[in-house]
């Protein structure tokens, strides 16, 4: 099967398969994805024309590629094997499988129905009534036993939250420096989704020195998560072939299920879960049970948090004079250590809100507190706003947050320029500043945290500003207003795992 492999630079010895067209970029929906900047989204295409000979064209890219030192015009013609560099990237693409095993070869009809066998057998498995951990160590002895010249077998497993993998068990017979080759193997395969299979010719492109003759790999996915690696490695180089790629592969979606099964049926991870739960549910208790009614004005708000709970925290109030408070804040880092700190910040702010003349005093009597007791290298930003009902005149005291945006009753989008003032629980010294505006009939004030800007894509891209305040131009009526930020957010970022808590606060003027 042709293959891509990366030849140089920090990606050295990633390999690709493909047997139709490919597309190759820095994009999430690329056939051969390749994270490096100077490779464009869409960079390049591989087709295999009607004649069976692959050709590889540019798609318009950035930087382009380089064929023997010279930018690539039109389509270059590919029989066998050649270097090229995509962006700043070197490679080496081959059409010719070289290990595909010849008719007649030891790795004919037999072999095949051995391996069918096996992997019927590895099916089957997780109907079996033996605890998972069991079940998991009888698939691997399996493969380790059924094959002539293997080695050992390795499961390597990913923590939850974590890409680092660990052993998953420990093979005796192995020495230290057998287990650092296995793990080296193990991580040089995690992005080979389609399995490696072979001797040297997929091993060397690894890069791992002291390998093995012969190997058979690939990630452990489920449900689109990666929670592993399984390895085996042979003293042989004909153990295996790169036909045994779909092999492995059959073998690591097995031991997925097995993983999960073993991970749900864990006590300390049901008590785990049970408590984060139980601490969300008291977290909660902080936040507005229900949304302040003002006559003549709109309320809204949206609250979720990147993981079971959050650092994020928002609250309505009356000052001393009348004038009702909001106040939303985040607290720096994220779930249960943030959530701790958020806690304890809603309570403060229930306490002291009521007595509070202005902005600026809630602020200053906050940050006294958080610096008693927040850890070294923590801290809280808060924005705090008084508003005045009968006139919409609004006062806003910032502490390191992000300034609001502001629609106005024409659709015009802006962001308030505000002094940005230091976080609270930073120095004792800080001096906070406020700044005046009029809430005009038809406008709406949106406050929100950095779960909203700073929002990532797959690729790491930010949501930013400009999309944020897009979509308050896009939504009409001021109550769509949150509805089609968070539509466009969710288009925005796809699968990718929230990046930080999202807390969203509407203030319209009917």
């Amino acid at each position: 099967m042709p293959n891509l492999t990366i030849t140089g630079g920090p990606l050295a010895g990633q390999q690709f398969s493909f047997s139709e067209s490919a597309v190759i970029g820095r994009g999430a929906y690329s056939d051969i994805r390749i994270d490096d900047s100077t490779v464009s989204r869409r960079h390049a295409e591989m087709i295999c024309g009607s004649d069976g000979i692959w050709r590889i064209h540019d798609l318009g890219s950035a930087n382009g590629i380089l064929y023997r030192g010279q930018p690539l015009r039109g389509e270059l013609r590919i029989e066998g094997s050649v270097d090229l560099v995509i962006g700043e990237v070197a490679v080496t693409v081959n059409t010719v499988d070289s290990q595909t095993p010849r008719q007649g070869a030891e790795s004919s009809f037999p072999q095949l129905v051995e391996r069918i066998e096996l992997l019927a057998w590895i099916a089957a498995v997780p109907a079996r009534r033996e605890g998972a951990a069991v079940l998991i160590s009888q698939v691997l002895e399996a493969v380790r036993d059924r094959f002539v010249g293997c080695q050992r077998i390795s499961l390597f497993v990913t923590r939850p939250g974590s890409r680092t993998l660990v052993a998953y068990g420990q093979d005796q017979a192995a020495s230290d420096a057998q287990r650092a080759i296995s793990l080296a193997l193990a991580q040089a395969c995690l992005r080979h989704v389609d399995g490696v299979a072979g001797g040297a010719s997929v091993i060397e492109p690894l890069g791992v020195a002291g390998a093995p003759t012969g190997i058979l790999a690939a990630p452990v996915i489920l449900g689109g998560e990666t929670m592993g690696v399984m390895v085996a490695e042979s003293e042989r180089s004909d153990t295996w072939n790169p036909m045994d790629r779909s092999l492995a592969k059959g073998i690591a979606s097995v031991l997925a299920g097995l993983l999960e099964a073993e991970r749900g049926n864990h006590p300390d991870r049901r008590v785990a879960e049970r408590d984060l739960l139980l601490a969300r549910r008291v977290q909660q208790h902080f936040l507005p049970q229900s949304t302040v009614r003002l006559p003549g004005y709109q309320l809204a708000e949206a609250y979720v948090p990147a993981r079971v709970v959050g650092g994020d925290h928002y609250d309505y109030f009356h000052f001393t004079d009348g004038r009702v408070g909001m106040v939303i804040a985040d607290v720096s880092g994220k779930a249960v250590s943030a959530a701790l700190v958020m806690a304890r910040f809603g309570m403060a702010m229930r306490l002291l809100a009521n007595q509070a003349g202005t902005p600026l005093d809630l602020l200053v009597t906050l940050n006294i507190l958080l610096i008693e007791e927040l850890e070294a290298g923590m801290f809280v930003t808060a924005q705090v706003i008084a508003l005045d009902v009968e006139s919409g005149a609004i006062e806003i005291a910032n502490a390191g947050h992000p300034p609001p945006l502001l629609r106005a009753a024409d659709g015009k989008v802006e962001q308030l320029v505000l002094e940005p003032g230091a976080a609270l629980g930073a120095n004792a010294q800080t001096r906070f500043c406020s700044s005046s505006i009029i809430l005009a009939h038809g406008d709406c004030l949106l406050l929100f945290t950095d779960g909203l800007d700073e929002a990532q894509d797959i690729e790491g891209e930010q949501f930013g500003i400009e999309r944020a305040m897009t979509a308050m131009k896009r939504a009409g009526q001021a109550p769509a207003i949150l509805a089609e930020i968070n539509k466009q957010l969710d288009a925005f970022v796809g699968s990718a795992d929230a990046a930080d808590d999202l807390t969203l606060l509407l203030l319209s003027r009917d």
